[in-house]
C-alpha cells in the first residue's frame, strides 16, 4: 500500500505511516453497533475509525462521486429525500413496492472494481494500477469483503453498482409502454417502487425485476416477498418509504405516526414527556414540517405555544 499510502498522504497532509496504520488495521479497528429492526432481530452498523473515514473520503472525492449513478436512484444523492421520492408517484393509480434481500452485504468489491476500470477514461489513472483494487477493498469493504452498513462510502457505493440493473430496468420499462402503461420508478436504497397508470402492469414490471435480477450475476440479489406489496391510490393503501399517499394525490404521514406525535405532544403539555423524549418531538417536528405542511399547520394551532417552547428548548 506504500504507493497510495503516499499519495493519499501528499494530497492530504497526514503522515503516510498514519494511513498505513489505518489501511492495516481496517477490518479491525471499527464500532459495532446493533440497531432494532421494526420487523424483528436486529441490523448490524459498522462504524470505521477516523483515520479510516479520511482515507474513505479522499476516495470519494477522487473516484467515487465521478461514476454515473442512474436517474431512478432517490437516496443518498445530493437534494434526494423521501418526500421527494413519494411524489413523484402520487398521481399514478397502481403501484407496487419490493425490496432486496441484504442489500448491502451482497455487493462486493470486484463488483465495485470492475466498474470502476470500465469507466477509468473519466478517472485518474491510478485506478488501473494493480494495488488500487486492494486499497478499496480494504477501505471500504469489511474482513468478508461484503459492503458494509455503516461506513461513509457504502450508499455511494451502492448507487453506482446498481446503475446497470437500474439503467436496464427503467429503459424496458420506458419501450414497452403497452405492457407498463405511463410508469414512474424509483429506488430509494434497496426499495423499488414502481407506479403507473395502468391495470394490471405492476405484476408485470414484477416479473419483469425479477427476470433482471435471474440474469445478473454479481451482484446477486433476491427479492423479499414477504415486503412485496401491491398498491392502489383509490384503496387509500398507496404508501411509499414511509409516507402515506391519499386518493387526491396528496403525501402524508402514516396516521399512526401523526397520533404518535400528538401524544408526545400532549405529554409535553402536561409535563408528562420525559426531558430525554423532547429532542425526539423536536426531531419528529422537524420533519412533519417537512414531509407534511398540513399537519404541521394544524398541530401548530392546537399547540402553538407548546412547539415554541420546544423549539426554544432545542436552541438554547
Amino acid at each position: 500500500m506504500s504507493r497510495f499510502s503516499q499519495l493519499i498522504s501528499e494530497e492530504t497532509k497526514v503522515p503516510p505511516a498514519l494511513i498505513d496504520s489505518a489501511l492495516k488495521l481496517a477490518h479491525v479497528r471499527y464500532r459495532k453497533i446493533r440497531v432494532p429492526k421494526r420487523s424483528g432481530g436486529h441490523r448490524t452498523i459498522l462504524q470505521p475509525a477516523a483515520e479510516l473515514k479520511l482515507i474513505q473520503a479522499w476516495l470519494n472525492e477522487r473516484v467515487l462521486s465521478h461514476l454515473p449513478v442512474s436517474p431512478i436512484a432517490s437516496a443518498f444523492e445530493r437534494g434526494s429525500s423521501i418526500v421527494k421520492n413519494a411524489a413523484i408517484h402520487r398521481n399514478s393509480a397502481y403501484s407496487i413496492r419490493t425490496d432486496l434481500k441484504n442489500f448491502f452485504p451482497s455487493i462486493r468489491s470486484f463488483d465495485l472494481i470492475e466498474i470502476i476500470r470500465s469507466n477509468s477514461s473519466i478517472l485518474p489513472r491510478f485506478v488501473l494500477e494493480p494495488d488500487f483494487s486492494n486499497l478499496v477493498s480494504k477501505a471500504c469493504f469489511d474482513r468478508d469483503d461484503r459492503l458494509p452498513i455503516g461506513y461513509p462510502t457504502s450508499p455511494c457505493i451502492a448507487n453506482v453498482v446498481m446503475y446497470d440493473i437500474d439503467s436496464r430496468l427503467l429503459n424496458r420499462i420506458s419501450a414497452e409502454t403497452e405492457t407498463f402503461g405511463k410508469a414512474k420508478l424509483t429506488r430509494y436504497a434497496d426499495d423499488f417502487v414502481f407506479s403507473t397508470d395502468k391495470a394490471g402492469a405492476c405484476h408485470s414490471f414484477l416479473r419483469a425485476l425479477e427476470e433482471l435480477l435471474a440474469q445478473t450475476n454479481s451482484p446477486h440479489f433476491e427479492l423479499n416477498a414477504n415486503k412485496t406489496r401491491f398498491m392502489s391510490r383509490r384503496g387509500g393503501s398507496t404508501l411509499v418509504t414511509g409516507l402515506r399517499i391519499n386518493q387526491d394525490g396528496e403525501v402524508r404521514v402514516h396516521a399512526n405516526y401523526r397520533d404518535h406525535v400528538r401524544l408526545l405532544l400532549k405529554h409535553f403539555a402536561s409535563g408528562t414527556l420525559k426531558p430525554e423524549d423532547v429532542p425526539r418531538l423536536t426531531g419528529h417536528l422537524a420533519f412533519i414540517e417537512h414531509a407534511d405542511p398540513k399537519l404541521f399547520t394544524r398541530l401548530s394551532f392546537r399547540y402553538y405555544a407548546e412547539i415554541g417552547r420546544i423549539r426554544d428548548k432545542h436552541t438554547t
